[in-house]
């Protein structure tokens, strides 16, 4: 009994801690990066087994002393397992070293690549909580980073807490001249709390911390000319949530409200080492930029929902979302430079607020129809509506020093004010067929429609109705118990683009295959086709897509697992394009095309009791436009691909010194290589040595 209470002291101090450097904006990351360094070695495999064999033992023989796992501890009424990995990364590049840390973002440095603290009731019903669970993966430095806390007690709460932290770098040399690159810090936490998850009436309590901060690169559009600016990120929300939802008589409801706050501080600045525009023929400079926009918005969040039988054959699904919005805007801006005819911009000071308003309104329902055993009839319908309300008053102070004569100055004031009104609905019937796990079928229609109203003071209010319709369709025969096939038809027109341009006439087929050959070894396939046409006049844009894909899972034993896969993928757009150079309307053809290949192998192999291999290999190829791209020749008529190569290949040893004691050696390689330009191609070596503790 003493040592149940110094372990539960023990973890409440765990979680406490934990939970503290979560609120507090300890990281990890957005996107889990896949890498042969995260597989797991046959020792791990066996965790799930020994848990689930000393839950069962319990069950059986109830006060009775369990046996220790081979790793881990029993400690009072708990199992508990914990590890931690250390490790080192040594980090060599050749080439474009700013489009690898775009790509990868791996440096050189010591890591903590991985704690979890993984401790289960043997009996299930525990004193403080019945499932505790910590996790961290590469602190100290990683474009990814991630904390986890979770804990829950059967009747009583369920805690899950997660912090993710990523730096997102991309400073790309051919992309708009250099001029739009990021180097930012980014996270995102998230604390959710269910009371009473297994009892009629639920209460659900959450916070949630999104921020962005770091320097990056914009431009500005001044006396005729564009020049480069720099930005400083820093962003903010919390979001704070309360609800509950409840069972009775089979019915689910939920009621959830959330309030938000956003926070945005953005500063801009120039650079005045490079104050020249991208116009050579232009004599205008900007000598000094910077602007202040502090923003604050506030919204309220109120989702519904009812879900449950209104008779042994009809179901129905209710959902509503209301979401007020209020967001204000205090801007300022001083220029200095040279305009275009010579006369010096002494300063041009813009001052404005804005204020603006949205109302937002979703209701989801569904309603399905057993019409017979094997026959069912479903219809969904969801509204969708919007208003935005926004105003703004701007004054601006200039004083401009001529080349000759006094200084000017002028000052202006101007008030606007505009609101968008859009009203949407989508509607799908649907058909199914059932003939229990052997084959099924469905057969429906959607239709959808968008009224999208403009208003301003003194200008004609404009107002623009869209409406589409599409079929579809799908089947799936089983014709034995391992062998899966599916076929899906989408046909008709959709729009999600404001834009004034006629709905997209579009075609998809995909059609997929899962196989089972044996107890080991499965398969999978699937082709997927999709025609799309923009009917607009103006634009004659067509694009074509289509994949295939295949891949392979062969595991003939516990210690070796393999799997493989290829993938096509093929993409061609052409439209025609109009645009102005030097006030000059000019007028053409723009085509696109990829063609890529792309190949993956994993596997696990244990070489001997102690020692597992670990590999990974992606390559993919794109081959771009071919010999004859389908576009005539001519000065406004462009070919845009972008032909290139790259593969990874990523492998790993892992010695099992003792249960308690495993070393990690991984290696990865990156190459990458375009075909037009050798600007942005790398070469990048990865070596990662690490030694995992477990106890």
């Amino acid at each position: 009994m003493r040592r149940d209470r110094q372990f539960i002291r023990l973890c409440v101090q765990a979680m406490a801690g934990a939970s503290v450097l979560l609120t507090l904006g300890w990281g990890g990351p957005a996107f889990a990066q896949s890498s042969v360094e995260k597989s797991e070695t046959s020792q791990q495999l066996k965790r799930a087994e020994e848990e689930l064999k000393l839950a069962q033992e319990a069950v059986k023989k109830p006060g009775t002393k369990a046996e220790p796992p081979e790793t881990g501890r029993i400690v009072g009424s708990y199992s508990l397992i914990s590890s931690v990995e250390v490790g080192y990364r040594f980090v060599d590049t050749d080439g474009s070293h700013e489009r690898y840390l775009s790509d990868v973002n791996v440096r050189d440095g010591l890591r903590l690549l991985e704690y979890s603290l993984d401790a289960r009731s043997i009996t299930g019903r525990g004193e403080l909580f019945d499932y505790f669970r910590a996790e961290a993966t590469n602190l100290g430095g990683d474009q990814s980073q991630y904390i986890s806390v979770r804990a829950d007690k059967a009747r009583t709460y369920k805690l899950d807490a997660t912090t993710r932290r990523f730096y997102y770098y991309r400073f790309l040399p051919t992309l708009a001249n250099n001029r739009h690159n990021y180097d930012l810090r980014q996270q995102v936490s998230d604390v959710s709390l269910k009371l009473f998850p297994q009892r009629a009436v639920r209460f659900n309590l959450g916070y949630g911390r999104s921020m962005s901060k770091g320097p990056y690169g914009s431009t500005y559009t001044y006396e005729k000319d564009e020049f480069p600016i720099n930005g400083t990120s820093r962003w903010s929300a919390d979001d704070y949530r309360l609800g509950l939802d409840a069972t009775y008589r089979g019915w689910t409801f939920l009621l959830d409200q959330s309030y938000r706050y956003l926070k945005n501080d953005t500063e801009y600045s120039q650079d005045t080492q490079n104050n020249t525009g991208d116009n050579t023929s232009n004599t205008s400079v900007l000598t000094f930029f910077d602007r202040v926009a502090p923003t604050r918005a506030r919204a309220l969040i109120t989702r519904a929902s009812a879900q449950g039988n209104l008779s042994q054959r009809l179901h129905l699904v209710l959902r509503g979302l209301h979401v007020g919005e209020t967001s204000r805007l205090n801007e300022a801006q001083l220029t200095q430079g040279v305009n275009s005819s010579g006369a010096r911009i002494l300063g041009n000071q813009i001052s404005s607020t804005g204020r603006a308003t949205r109302s937002t309104d979703t209701v989801d329902a569904g309603i399905t129809y057993d019409l017979t055993e094997h026959i069912s009839v479903s219809n969904t319908f969801t509204y969708y509506t919007y208003d935005i309300r926004g105003d703004v008053g701007v004054g601006t102070l200039s004083r401009t020093q001529p080349a000759s004569g006094p200084v000017q100055t002028t000052l202006t004031t101007t008030l606007d004010g505009r609101s968008t009104s859009v009203d949407s609905y989508w509607n799908t019937l649907d058909f199914r067929y059932s003939l229990g796990r052997k084959f099924s079928a469905n057969l429906g229609w959607r239709a959808t429609s968008r009224n999208i109203t403009l208003r301003r003071p003194g200008v004609e209010e404009e107002e623009q109705d869209q409406r589409t319709n599409a079929f579809i369709g799908g089947v799936r025969y089983r014709p034995t118990g391992r062998v899966n096939l599916f076929f899906d038809v989408d046909r008709g027109t959709r729009n999600n683009a404001f834009v004034r341009v006629n709905p997209l006439d579009y075609t998809r087929y995909r059609v997929r295959a899962n196989i089972q050959a044996t107890n080991t070894l499965s398969l999978t396939a699937t082709f997927t086709s999709t025609d799309q046409t923009n009917p607009t006049p103006e634009v004659e844009n067509d694009a074509d897509f289509r994949a295939v894909s295949a891949a392979v899972i062969w595991e003939p034993r516990e210690r070796l697992w393999l799997t493989a896969g290829y993938d096509y993928d093929y993409y061609f757009s052409t439209a025609d394009i109009s645009f102005f150079l030097n006030s000059v309307l000019n007028q053409g053809r723009s085509v696109y095309y990829a063609r890529q290949n792309f190949f993956f192998l994993d596997g696990r192999v244990g070489l001997t009791r102690r020692l597992d291999l670990l590999f990974v290999y992606r390559y993919l190829q794109d081959r771009g436009a071919p010999d004859d791209p389908g576009v005539p020749p001519g000065p406004n008529n462009f070919v845009t691909q972008l032909p290139l190569s790259r593969h990874n290949p990523e492998v790993r040893l892992a010695y099992r010194f003792n249960n308690r004691l495993t070393g990690n050696l991984s290696y990865r390689h990156y190459s990458y290589n375009e075909r037009i330009s050798s600007v942005e191609d790398y070469r990048a070596n990865i070596l990662t040595t690490g030694f995992r503790f477990t106890f």
